[in-house]
């Protein structure tokens, strides 16, 4: 997939289903005993008849009466707990190089991913999170270079914006030297991905003719080799990819051979940032080597 569309993947949401509750039906109240016929008498008049007697009272004392409900106003609706938790964590300030981003949440736990060039920033977000939400987040740092600080800096800005985010899920994390590494991205119908890899010096490359385009979804599957002198040292390197999702194309991001990141991204941001018109990025990160 260059640029292709890919359509809505159907989502199924599982419901619980309360159990359905069986109502007592109330007793049915007594037949009234019916009254005996007089006796007619030829040499005397007939005695008068005598009233029924009266239907014995139902066992059943419940009555029902309808009513009118009174008129209750709504309750005042409460901030959504995983909107203001997200926002809490977009906005916590860990320096130049960090960022940080909510994944998922609920009343007793939190799940947090980030990249940065160091773990002090994170430890004192967790710190921070637990303080003000009194909930310890499970922290997932991807320590990067200083050369892909881009990143975390394009992913900030953009993390403000209301679009969906792409969905990106590579197969491993640890890749060894010259090996393929594969995901799958899945996007809301419509819309046109841009797919770069941003090396460990901070060297951009457009990936976007090696995705393979399917109904529901798009993948690839891309060897990459380190350079002599990265794998002499023998040390695992940081690799990200980022993808970058909004309705239409971005020029900027079409580019051909590698290229720094430094450039790359400040003119891609400028050119969404131009028309706002709802674009979202996400970005995976994977080691090479070692």
């Amino acid at each position: 997939m260059s640029k292709s569309k890919t359509p809505a993947p159907q989502v199924t949401e599982n419901q619980n289903q309360a159990p359905a509750s069986t109502a007592r039906q109330p007793a049915a109240p007594e037949a009234a005993t019916q009254p005996a016929r007089p006796k007619v008498s030829t040499t005397q008049p007939a005695p008068l008849p005598q009233p029924p007697p009266a239907n014995k009272p139902s066992q059943n004392t419940d009555v029902a009466i309808n009513l009118p409900k009174p008129q209750v106003p709504p309750p005042a609706n409460k901030p959504d707990a995983l909107a203001q938790r997200a926002s809490w964590v977009r906005d916590f300030s860990g320096g130049n190089c960090f960022y940080a981003t909510l994944t998922s949440a609920t009343g007793t736990s939190a799940a947090i991913e980030g990249f940065g060039t160091a773990v002090q920033p994170f430890e004192q977000l967790l710190g921070a999170f637990q303080s003000r939400f009194n909930v310890e987040p499970d922290i997932s740092v991807r320590l990067i270079t200083p050369s892909q600080c881009g990143v975390p800096t394009f992913l900030h800005l953009l993390d403000r914006s209301e679009a969906e985010r792409p969905q990106l899920v590579l197969d491993r994390t640890s890749v060894p030297d010259g090996s393929p590494i594969s995901g799958t991205l899945v996007t809301r119908g419509g819309l046109i991905s841009s797919v770069l890899l941003i090396n460990h010096n901070g060297t951009a490359f457009n990936l976007d003719s090696r995705m393979v385009a399917q109904p529901d979804r798009a993948t690839f599957k891309i060897a990459i080799d380190l350079a002599a002198d990265d794998k002499a040292a023998g040390k695992a390197l940081p690799q990200v990819i980022l993808v970058i999702t909004g309705p239409r194309d971005v020029q900027a991001a079409m580019f051909a051979g590698p290229t720094p990141a430094s450039e790359v991204l400040p003119r891609i941001l400028k050119e969404i940032q131009a028309d706002d018109s709802g674009f979202s990025a996400t970005a995976k990160y994977f080691r090479l080597g070692g």
